[in-house]
């Protein structure tokens, strides 16, 4: 969108400069502009709005670490002390940085740094301050709420090395695009992230033979590996498995020998359990 033209349609629009005022902000060609609210039809604000790129105000430490993260300068920001990296996933775009910045900032209870590497991924580097770190399993919905917009969100293991910090942006960045696919999950830790990893490490061609070497028969009986991996979760508790399952200890334990014939593996074996756990996983995301 040509900001001349604009700027003959709306006479009042003009560049912003860093001093926001009682106007509305849009985002052209990577440069924002503002029109007071009295300028502008509401038709017309929501027209500019889908042309309009991300509206990230960023501070200077937030463009600094910005920069040094995407490899644009080689300087250090200022030193931090522990912190972890918080990969942030919006389905559709997401134009309003300000409220997200608000938002996390409130339920973390401390200042964040914020970036963005597009209008769908953003990311924000906690520092931690105390012991307890906050599981973002249990807010994710209300957070997707108030930015009424789906979100799911990547959070990294804890880093104390500031030196560590790009090598560990670069790779968990690299890998974004895709983790997605191999996980239901709205909310993935580091250590979480080792099965999609290996999904994503083998071609189509390779998981087949995973598959069919570790499950054979078993694979055409969706019931009986959704048991099996209920038995799995459960390290091979039975009665636990069949309290979960809604299902008798018989019938159960009867649909597990049947897998270990079909398949000669027993998931009582803790090396049976990982390789099964795994050929299913596959199966699923095949």
């Amino acid at each position: 969108m040509d900001p001349l033209k604009l700027q003959k349609r709306f006479p009042l629009l003009k560049p912003f400069y860093g001093l926001h005022g009682d106007g509305y902000l849009f985002n052209f060609d990577n440069q924002l502009f503002e029109i007071p609210k009295h300028a502008i039809t509401q038709d017309e604000l929501e027209l500019l709005q889908i042309f309009s790129g991300p509206l990230m105000i960023p501070s200077m430490q937030d463009t600094a670490w910005l920069n040094y993260l995407t490899n644009q300068t080689d300087r250090m920001p200022a030193p931090i002390g522990d912190h972890r990296l918080l990969f942030l996933h919006f389905e559709k775009k997401f134009t309003d940085p300000n409220l997200l910045r608000t938002t996390f900032e409130a339920l973390l209870g401390k200042e964040i740094l914020l970036m963005s590497l597009n209008e769908h991924l953003y990311i924000i580097i906690e520092q931690i301050t105390d012991d307890e770190l906050l599981n973002f399993s249990y807010y994710i919905n209300l957070l997707s709420e108030d930015l009424e917009v789906n979100l799911k969100i990547f959070v990294s293991d804890v880093i104390a090395n500031i030196t560590v910090t790009k090598v560990r942006f670069n790779w968990l960045s690299s890998l974004q695009p895709t983790i997605w696919a191999y996980t239901p999950k709205h909310v993935l830790t580091q250590q979480e992230l080792l099965i999609p990893y290996v999904t994503l490490q083998l071609d189509s061609q390779e998981k087949v033979i995973f598959i069919a070497s570790i499950l054979k028969e078993a694979a055409e009986h969706q019931e009986l590996l959704q048991t099996v991996k209920q038995v799995i979760k459960c390290e091979g508790n039975i009665s636990l498995a069949a309290k979960k399952l809604f299902m008798h200890r018989n019938t159960l334990q009867n649909r597990m020998d049947k897998f270990q014939q079909l398949t000669n593996k027993d998931v009582r074996q803790f090396e049976h359990r990982l390789e099964v756990f795994l050929a299913i996983s596959f199966f699923e995301f095949m």
